[in-house]
């Protein structure tokens, strides 16, 4: 054998080995080989769609990519395997210049960006090809379920899915691509066993609500020989798919009734097989899991889990810095697993001792604001693991100590823009996603795009519509600039609404849902709102971007009366980083009603969660962030005369204090701040933002100086024409 295909083998062996251990014979697990070779490949991603049939020991690759690199390379690593002797070619190669390329990444950014497919592109996503192939079969490769083919622009959709609802929801996405003449949908639902049930509505019912008045929906499961594994992902739905390793699933082994809130699953065959059961959970859900003997295993960010075990085993793969364990079980079980960075918050008998019931339980400050619980009570359990994971990138739910590495990323990710040559490496976004929507100049460079938001008024403070590049000038240190893209007032608009639910906002809470409801009745029809929710230690993403009106005014009405500490600008990072930062070529404003008192501005003793962020790093944060922001700042009632004269100086430097940093925030991203000192007076704050927005245009330009040393760099922005006004940021460091 040569060195060459020895070393290939052995790569194979040590990356493959769970799934060659499965194969059932050679031919299986020489393909489980030539799949995880090609989908390993430098530069294959979801554009292309490669395929193979092996017959003996010949080998044909067809399908489709998007360099011609790749065809190669591919058709060299499989000739490499030792049980390869000659491999057929018949890979296309798609064009690889034109509109093509930014119909692929609209396409992409489209389809995984809805809520129903979002799971599924998250790096955490498990998905599993579920349709089975015989051996002789032609095979595909997935890198994710949904794979997206571009031809002259036609769009042909590959791929794999549980449900035929998504299978229709990602060709409805693709349709809303511009620029394309058709759609393909040959998507394969291998969801057979799959049930789905629709998004309980949080309506007033009295019936399941927890100790801090949040109505919360339940999922019971009762299951006591087959498996129990519950993942929480980004859906709004329960999925239950279903499965037995004794025989085929039938109708009647599970039973599902509804009552209220509750919905409970249980499994009862009727000759006793054991039925597995794999759901997918919604964030903020309930969930009560019991068995007799059946392993039970939890994966994800949970609100609240009271977990049943008499002797199955239980697997939690948690984010331990935000939930809470309380473990009871008559025995010690057999197996303990505790990650050592866990054992600190953890408290159990001593391993001689011989309590009545043995227990694990978190040693944590109750008063310790955490997202959530997990509650177990056992017999004897065969084994407890316990496992660390980190919060999933599509987490809809964000803790407000996230917020420090959130800004770090954000600060030191590449703000590089590259225009993609015909026969180049297209392997990042260049130029052409910008380009999608405005009018965009490009340039023959590979260098650093400074991009701003500049609002532009009359003498009467009324947007100035229709201005081109050449109505414009932008001074750099005090030279001008070649200006290369002007997007203009008219373009979509990204609308966060960033709402403080916290304690100190109680007495305002009618004002701030009153001016969510507002702003998304004054927003225009193309633009794009999302919801956030500040509340205690976390931000909630309660509604994602979108158009759709009436689900965000149905959003905000089963918003409940929450309270907590207030880390603000904790929440404002991880607002922007949460889907604006992913959208910062685009037009971007984030709205904060609030009466912007972070904990940290509290005397030492009183703080409850103070930001993790430094206002000061925020704030020079808010100089690189392509995201205008508008404080709608909340006065706070006057103090009465009784109150202790001490008392009402410290809240007026506070409010003082709190008032000027918002209005900083607002400044360092060419944005303005509105006050509001009754619901009355947020009545003129809607039409003057409104009118704001639709005085923004979005600027873009190439310094003439690509020195990049980290010194602040000042901006001036001017218009060519009389009585107008332009505000924009007045800078941004050079890193």
């Amino acid at each position: 054998m040569s060195a060459r295909r020895l070393s290939v083998s052995a790569a194979l062996l040590l990356l493959g080995g769970t799934a060659l251990a499965l194969a059932q014979s050679p031919r299986e697990r020489l393909n489980v080989q030539i799949e995880q070779l090609i989908a390993g490949q430098r530069g294959m991603r979801v554009y292309d769609w490669v395929g193979f049939v092996v017959a003996a020991d010949e080998v044909r690759l067809e399908g489709v990519v998007t360099r011609p690199a790749l065809k190669t390379r591919i058709e060299r690593s499989v000739l490499a395997l030792e049980a390869v002797r000659s491999v057929t070619n018949e890979l296309e190669l798609l064009p690889h210049d034109g509109d093509d390329i930014g119909i692929r990444m609209n396409a992409y950014w489209r389809i995984y960006g809805h809520p129903e497919i979002r799971r599924y592109g998250a790096r955490e996503s498990e998905f599993r090809v579920r349709l089975r192939r015989g051996a002789n079969d032609t095979q595909r490769v997935l890198l994710q379920p949904i794979h997206i083919v571009v031809r002259n622009g036609h769009l042909i959709l590959e791929g794999e899915l549980e449900q035929q609802r998504e299978k229709r929801v990602a060709e409805e996405q693709a349709y809303k691509v511009m620029g394309i003449r058709s759609v393909t949908n040959n998507i394969v639902v291998t969801g057979a066993d799959t049930e789905e049930f629709e998004r309980i509505d949080f309506e007033a019912d009295p019936w399941w609500v927890d100790s801090e008045s949040v109505a919360e929906p339940v999922l019971r499961v009762d299951n006591p020989a087959g498996a129990v594994r519950v993942r929480i992902v980004n859906t709004d739905r329960v999925r239950v798919r279903r499965a037995s390793r004794s025989r085929p699933v039938r109708a009647g082994d599970t039973k599902t009734t509804h009552l209220g809130r509750k919905t409970r699953i249980r499994a009862q065959p009727a000759d006793g097989a054991r039925i597995d059961l794999e759901i997918d959970l919604p964030y903020g859900h309930r969930l009560e899991v019991e068995t007799i003997d059946g392993p039970i295993s939890l994966t994800g960010l949970v609100r609240r889990a009271e977990l049943r075990t008499a002797i199955g085993r239980v697997e939690l793969s948690v984010p331990w810095q935000g939930v809470r364990l309380d473990v009871k079980s008559a025995r010690r079980p057999f197996k303990v697993d505790i990650p050592h960075e866990l054992r600190a918050s953890l408290r159990s008998p001593p391993p001689n001792s011989e309590p009545v019931a043995w227990t694990l339980k978190d040693v944590r400050d109750p008063r310790d604001n955490l997202y959530g619980s997990i509650r177990l009570n056992a017999n004897h359990p065969d084994a407890l693991v316990l496992r660390e994971t980190p919060i999933a990138d599509e987490s809809p739910v964000r803790m407000h100590w996230q917020a420090p590495k959130a800004l770090t990323s954000m600060l030191r990710r590449p703000f590089r823009m590259r225009l993609i040559r015909p026969g180049g490496d297209d392997s990042q976004p260049g130029l052409e996603s910008a380009g999608i929507s405005g009018k965009v100049a490009q340039f023959n460079s590979d260098v650093r795009l400074v991009q701003l938001s500049a609002a532009v008024v009359d003498s009467m403070n009324r947007p100035v519509p229709g201005l081109g590049p050449a109505e414009f000038k932008i001074l750099e240190d005090g030279v001008e600039q070649q200006i290369g893209i002007v997007q203009d007032s008219e373009a979509d608009f990204n609308l966060i609404l960033l709402l403080d639910c916290s304690t100190s906002t109680l007495v305002d809470r009618k004002a701030v849902m009153e001016a969510a409801r507002q702003f998304v009745l004054t927003a225009r029809p193309m633009d794009r709102v999302g919801i956030y929710v500040l509340s205690g230690a976390y931000l909630h993403v309660v509604s994602p971007l979108t158009p759709d009106r009436e689900a965000l005014l149905r959003t905000i009405e089963r918003i409940p009366r929450l309270s907590g500490g207030t880390p603000l600008y904790d929440a404002i990072t991880l607002s922007y980083a949460q889907e604006l930062a992913r959208r910062r070529w685009e037009r971007n404003a984030l709205i904060v009603i609030s009466d912007g008192m972070d904990n940290d501005l509290l005397p030492q003793w009183s703080r409850s969660i103070p930001s993790r962020v430094p206002f000061d790093d925020l704030l020079r944060a808010a100089a690189e962030i392509n995201s205008a922001i508008y404080p709608v700042f909340l006065e706070p009632e006057s103090p009465g005369v009784r109150t202790e004269r001490r008392w009402r100086e410290q809240l007026r430097r506070s409010t003082d204090q709190a008032r000027d940093r918002m209005r900083q925030l607002a400044e360092a991203t060419g944005g303005r701040i509105f006050h509001a000192e009754s619901i009355r007076d947020l009545d003129a704050v809607y039409g003057q933002v409104a009118q704001e927005l639709r005085s923004v245009y979005t600027l873009g330009y190439y310094p003439s100086n690509q020195e990049f040393d980290g010194e602040w760099r000042r901006i001036r922005v001017l218009v060519e024409q009389a009585d107008t006004r332009v505000r924009a940021r007045p800078g941004y460091y050079g890193w």
